[in-house]
Formats: C-alpha cells, sequence, structure tokens
C-alpha cells in the first residue's frame, strides 16, 4: 500500500474497491472527463471498477484526495520507464480553482522525488485547459512543447502540451 499524503486541507490515499460509487460520480461529469486521455464518456461503471485497484507502490503513487471525507479529485505519479514519471490529476468541477490540485501536488511530487530515481516528471495537458496550465506553472513545470493525446471521451485525437519538471 502507498503511504497515505496530507497537507494543512488535503488527503491522498490509495484507492479501494469500497470507493467506486464516490469514483464513479466524480468521472461521471463529462467535463472533467473530457481532459483526461483514458476515461471515457459515458461513464463506464465497469471500467471505473477497474480504476479501483491500488497501484504498486513500484511503479509510483495515485490515489484518491479527500477535503475531509469529501471526495474532490484523483492524482498520481507513475514511471513511464523512461527513467522519469508522468503526472495525471481530475478534480471535481465543484472544486476547480481552489487550490487543490497545486496544494497536493507538492506534496506528491517531493514524495515522489524522494522515493523514485527519476530524473523528471512529465505532464500532458489539452489544449483549451487553462486550469491545469497553470497548476502546472506554479508547481515549477516548464513546458516542453506541443504533442497529441488520444481523449477517449472526446473520441479522438487532439493537441496538447507537454509540462516537464526536473529534478531538484
Amino acid at each position: 500500500m502507498a503511504p497515505d499524503l496530507r497537507t494543512d486541507r488535503l488527503r491522498l490515499r490509495s484507492v479501494r474497491p469500497s470507493d467506486l460509487d464516490a469514483l464513479h460520480a466524480l468521472v461521471s461529469d463529462r467535463e472533467v472527463v473530457s481532459q483526461t486521455a483514458s476515461w471515457p464518456w459515458p461513464a463506464d461503471r465497469a471500467f471505473t471498477a477497474t480504476r479501483c485497484e491500488p497501484m504498486d507502490p513500484a511503479r509510483g503513487i495515485s490515489g484518491l484526495v479527500f477535503l475531509g471525507e469529501c471526495l474532490v479529485g484523483v492524482m498520481g505519479v507513475h514511471d513511464t520507464g523512461e527513467n522519469q514519471g508522468e503526472m495525471g490529476y481530475m478534480f471535481a468541477r465543484a472544486h476547480w480553482g481552489k487550490g487543490f490540485a497545486t496544494e497536493m501536488g507538492r506534496v506528491l511530487i517531493a514524495h515522489a522525488f524522494a522515493t523514485y530515481d527519476w530524473t523528471k516528471i512529465t505532464a500532458c495537458v489539452f489544449d483549451g485547459n487553462p486550469g491545469s496550465i497553470r497548476v502546472l506553472e506554479k508547481l515549477g513545470f516548464a513546458e516542453a512543447g506541443p504533442c497529441v493525446s488520444d481523449c477517449k471521451a472526446r473520441g479522438g485525437v487532439f493537441p496538447t502540451r507537454t509540462f516537464t519538471l526536473k529534478r531538484p
């Protein structure tokens, strides 16, 4: 099991099968999943259930982000196999703009660099997602260039921007 990560307001813990209902509610918002690569639309409960198993800590750390007992998002960083990690996150729309991604991102990145020997962490953001771009900038990521990524929720390949954070 991955360790719990905490800030003054938030807690990130490994996902559990019992989180299915709460996680499925979060991914049932098209505006949320349309900014992710792998989540389908409409939301598929069987697919969500496959994401309710904890990540192997040897591959990275991922989990649900809670404010008290309220699920506000999902965040993680995983090994890409290229001596680097890749960070991803999604937060419920009701919690956008409250600093949660930046706050938990700082703790997650510190944990990742302390735990894994990655030289950098990357993240990709779909064009038209200024909130996520701002989060990455506040976390110290630098833009590395354009690319494209599949988006299951929108059913195609779309322009993205790649960001990189080098090991301190």
